[in-house]
């Protein structure tokens, strides 16, 4: 955990320097700005290297707490469909009421009708031990399903500008976000860290199983409605202001649990670490590589993880 948050802490800092308009990395450390540098860093920099933390960090703590509900390792944060609701209600509206401002309320809201929906759906199963977590799984396989077929229709009926605007947002986007945006999210964020980091003992209880769990005093039911009611919660709220970041949900976890082991109480924290500093990284490279052209931060979170996760998965398996 210190070797990683060092690494965030130089990447963050190689963020606030590097960009379109570069400001020297002597002058961000020394506070010896102009005034064109320190509007730049205050207004653009510090907000958007402060908004891929958060991202990363509710990306990742989700999607560690969903692997560890499930007991599956390709478990991640769109396995609810949360992302593919605030994608419908993104391009809701985008393209039916002509509100390109109002992305992230759109979002907010689809996000938030998943969340009634689920609630309702796990409220009818809550006597079911082992098949609420069934159900839970083939209701957001429905709900991604409907949403792509909506999201299907709805960039039929789009223009050329409304499809280019809607594919930059569901790829993610750290760019233009607002102090009020931005603490929204870091708040959101925070407090649904915490309550995830209290179950941690409850899911590494139910490692052991579901009925193993309950035998040892962990209301099982309870465990699955909070995990999904805050995972779904801090994803929401992040994904209705970034868009959808690919690949940290599921790369960040797996890269903490072979670093620390499978113990919910190593692997949350430093998977929030791991996010923060993978998501600082693309979005460095999201805005560096080709300016002033901005690429994508969900495609370089995507190359950026994958030939992380791949060398890390064949040196463990290579090693027993």
């Amino acid at each position: 955990m210190l070797a990683v948050s060092v690494l965030l802490a130089i990447a963050a800092t190689l963020s606030l320097a590097i960009g379109a308009y570069p400001i020297p990395l002597a002058r961000v450390l020394d506070g010896t700005l102009s005034d064109s540098e320190w509007s730049v860093l205050t207004r653009l920099r510090v907000p958007r290297v402060l908004a891929s933390c958060v991202g990363g960090v509710a990306f990742a703590t989700a999607g560690a707490a969903l692997q560890s509900l499930f007991r599956n390792p390709l478990a991640e944060p769109g396995l609810l469909g949360v992302p593919s609701a605030a994608g419908l209600g993104a391009a809701t509206a985008l393209i039916v009421l002509g509100h390109g401002t109002g992305l992230w309320l759109g979002a907010l809201i689809g996000a938030g009708i998943v969340m009634l929906g689920m609630l309702m759906a796990m409220r009818r199963t809550a006597s079911n031990l082992v098949g609420g977590t069934i159900t839970l799984l083939l209701l957001g396989v429905a709900i991604n399903a409907a949403c792509a077929a909506g999201i299907a229709l709805l960039t039929a009926l789009a223009t050329e500008g409304e499809l280019k605007t809607l594919a930059f947002w569901m790829l993610g986007s750290f760019a233009s976000l607002t102090w009020p945006q931005v603490i929204a999210m870091a708040t959101a964020t925070m407090l649904g860290a915490l309550a995830l980091s209290r179950e941690s003992p409850a899911l590494g209880a139910l490692a052991l199983g579901e009925r193993s769990a309950h035998m040892v005093g962990v209301s099982v039911t309870r465990l699955r409605l909070r995990i999904a009611l805050v995972t779904t919660a801090m994803v929401a709220c992040v994904t209705a202001f970034c868009g959808s970041v690919a690949f940290v949900g599921l790369a960040a976890p797996h890269i903490a649990r072979l670093m620390v082991g499978a113990a919910p109480r190593r692997v949350l924290p430093l998977s929030a670490l791991l996010g923060a500093l993978l998501c600082v990284l693309a979005d460095l490279v999201a805005r560096a590589i080709a300016a002033p052209i901005e690429l994508p931060v969900g495609a370089i979170t995507s190359i950026l993880g994958v030939p992380l996760m791949v060398w890390l998965v064949t040196r463990r398996t290579s090693a027993l």
